[in-house]
C-alpha cells in the first residue's frame, strides 16, 4: 500500500461492508464509502469504533442512489487506487417463490449492472489498480447441490465456473445464486474482452456468520445469515442448508489483504470450512447455559446439513491464515445478540476458550483462533411437525416496547409462565408466516433484509454476506425428517 491510497468501498452500511471498513481504516487506508443516502454518513461516523479509530479526512462519503444507473460510480472512483465492491442484493425476509421477471429486476439486473458500472468507473478513473469483488460460493456451485438435490462428489475449486441459471426460480435464494453467477460472468468477461489497466480478485465466501458490531438492537443484530443461526437456536426445525460457514472477520480480512500487490490478480479465493449446523446447538448450550435454562434458547431446532466439500488451500496458503472456528462464529453471534437484547444482563462464555471480545470486533484486527469441534450423531427417523410442539418460558420481567421486522410492538408479560411458539418467533423477529401449517418442507427464508441498500430495490441488502439461503418447497420430504447429514465422503482441503 502506498501512503494515501484511496479505496472506494460499496456496501459499507451492511454487515460485511462494515467489517471491511474497519479493517481498511485500521490498516491506514483512505476510504471513500459509496452510500445510498446522505444520512448514512452520519450513521457510520457516529459509531464508537470509527470514533476510536479517529480517521479524520481518511474517511469520506459519496452518495450513489442507484448502482444500476450508467456511470453511477464514475465520480466515486475518481483518484481511487482500489475498489472493493461488496454491495449486492440479498434475499428478502419471507418470500418463498419469485417470478423470473421479478428475479431479473430484483437480483440479476442490479448485480450485473452494478458490476459493470464499477468496472467502467475503474477504467475511466485511470488510477484504479485493482478491483476486489465480493462473490459467493453460490456463484460457483450449482443450486441443486447447494440445496441437497444433487450430491457433490469432488471439492469445489476456485476456478470452477457454472452456467447462469435462467429460471424459473423455485426460491429467492436460487435467484440470488443466479445473480452472483451472472455478476461473476460479467466481471470476468469484461476483464477478458476489455483488457483494462487493472486486475480483479474474486472472493467466494460460504455462509457469513459473526457479530454485526454496528448493530445496537436485536433487529439489527439478526439480519442476514445471522438470522438463520438464530432461528435454529430458537427451535426452527425446517431447513436444508449447505454446511459451509465463515466468520465475517475472516472475510473482511481477505478483502483488505487482497489489495496487496503481493497477491496476484485475476484469481478467485474460496472462504469457509465444512460445518454441521446442529453442532451450533451444542456449542451455544455449553457456552451460554443460562440462555437455555431461562428458555430463551432451545435445543429443539434442527437443520439438515448438505455436505459441500471445498478446497481452500489457495486461500490459506496465499493469505497465511487459518479460519476462525465454527464454535467461535456461534459464540460471537449469540453473545452479541444477548448483549443488544438485554444490555444489563449480558451472558458471557463459560468455557475456558477465548471470550468473544478477544476476537477484536471493533479494532480492525482479528486473532487467529482454532477450536476443536465435537460432532454428535444426527438424529434419524421420525417426522418433525411443521410447528414444533414446544413451549418456551420467558422471564416475567420482559415487557415494554421491542423492535422487530414489522415495526414496534408492545410486548406484555405473559399471562402464564409460558408463551406459544408463534409468539416466541414474533418476539425474536422470525416471521411466523414462514412456518408451514400443512407440514410441507421448507418455504421459509431467514434473511431479514436490511434497508441499508446500496442503490438496490427495497427488500434487498446493500451488503454482500455470502449465500443467505431460503428453504425451498421442492426440497423433498427428507427435510421433514432428521436423517444423517448428506456426506459425500470427500473432505475439504484447507
Amino acid at each position: 500500500m502506498a501512503f494515501g491510497d484511496t479505496v472506494l468501498l460499496t456496501g459499507a452500511t451492511g454487515h460485511l461492508g462494515w467489517a471491511i471498513l474497519r479493517f481498511l481504516l485500521g490498516e491506514g487506508y483512505h476510504v471513500r464509502c459509496a452510500v445510498r443516502k446522505a444520512e448514512d454518513e452520519h450513521t457510520i461516523r457516529a459509531r464508537p469504533a470509527v470514533r476510536r479509530l479517529n480517521p479524520g479526512s481518511r474517511l469520506s462519503f459519496i452518495v450513489v442512489p442507484d448502482i444500476t444507473t450508467p456511470g453511477a460510480f464514475v465520480a466515486a472512483a475518481e483518484d481511487a487506487a482500489y475498489i472493493i465492491h461488496a454491495a449486492s442484493p440479498l434475499p428478502s425476509k419471507s418470500a418463498r417463490w419469485i417470478t423470473t421477471d421479478d428475479a431479473r429486476e430484483t437480483f440479476i439486473k442490479p448485480a450485473a449492472a452494478g458490476t459493470l458500472n464499477i468496472l467502467d468507473a475503474a477504467e475511466q478513473s485511470g488510477t484504479v489498480r485493482r478491483v476486489v469483488f465480493t462473490s459467493s460460493i453460490a456463484a460457483i456451485v450449482p443450486i441443486s447441490q447447494m440445496e441437497g438435490k444433487e450430491q457433490r462428489t469432488r471439492p469445489v475449486l476456485p476456478e470452477d465456473r457454472i452456467p447462469v441459471d435462467q429460471g424459473p426460480y423455485q426460491s429467492e435464494f436460487a435467484a440470488y445464486a443466479a445473480s452472483k453467477c451472472r455478476a461473476l460472468q460479467v466481471a470476468e468477461g469484461y476483464m477478458k474482452n476489455e483488457r483494462p489497466p487493472f486486475d480483479a480478485v474474486y472472493i467466494h465466501p460460504g455462509f457469513v456468520l459473526g457479530a454485526n458490531t454496528a448493530a445496537t438492537t436485536e433487529k439489527q443484530a439478526m439480519r442476514g445469515t445471522n438470522s438463520m443461526l438464530a432461528a435454529l437456536l430458537l427451535g426452527h426445525s425446517q431447513g436444508v442448508y449447505a454446511g459451509l460457514s465463515v466468520h465475517v472477520e475472516d472475510v473482511a480480512r481477505v478483502h483488505v489483504e487482497a489489495l496487496s500487490p503481493k497477491i496476484l490478480g485475476d484469481q478467485s479465493f474460496i472462504l469457509g470450512e465444512q460445518v454441521r449446523w446442529t453442532d451450533a446447538i451444542d456449542i451455544a448450550e455449553e457456552e451460554f447455559p443460562e440462555l437455555f435454562a431461562s428458555r430463551l434458547l432451545t435445543t429443539s431446532g434442527y437443520y439438515q446439513t448438505v455436505s459441500i466439500p471445498i478446497d481452500t488451500s489457495l486461500t490459506t496458503d496465499t493469505f497465511g491464515m487459518g479460519f476462525i472456528s465454527f464454535a467461535d462464529q456461534v459464540k460471537s453471534v449469540v453473545e452479541h445478540w444477548a448483549k443488544v437484547r438485554q444490555p444489563r444482563g449480558v451472558p458471557s462464555s463459560t468455557a475456558s476458550g477465548p471470550q468473544t471480545e478477544s476476537l477484536g470486533w471493533e479494532s480492525g484486527k482479528i486473532a487467529r483462533v482454532k477450536s476443536p469441534m465435537v460432532y454428535r450423531p444426527s438424529p434419524s427417523g421420525g417426522h418433525e411437525p411443521s410447528i414444533p410442539d414446544v413451549h418456551l418460558s420467558l422471564p416475567n420481567g420482559i415487557a415494554g416496547l421491542e423492535e422487530h421486522d414489522y415495526g414496534t410492538a408492545e410486548v406484555l408479560p405473559p399471562a402464564t409462565e409460558e408463551e406459544t411458539w408463534e409468539s416466541i418467533m414474533q418476539r425474536h423477529m422470525i416471521p411466523s408466516e414462514a412456518f408451514s401449517s400443512s407440514g410441507e418442507s421448507g418455504g421459509s427464508n431467514w434473511s431479514t433484509a436490511s434497508n441499508d441498500t446500496e442503490g438496490i430495490t427495497s427488500g434487498s441488502s446493500g451488503d454482500e454476506e455470502g449465500p443467505t439461503n431460503s428453504d425451498d418447497s421442492d426440497a423433498g420430504d427428507d427435510s421433514k425428517k432428521r436423517p444423517p447429514v448428506h456426506e459425500s465422503g470427500a473432505e475439504m482441503t484447507s
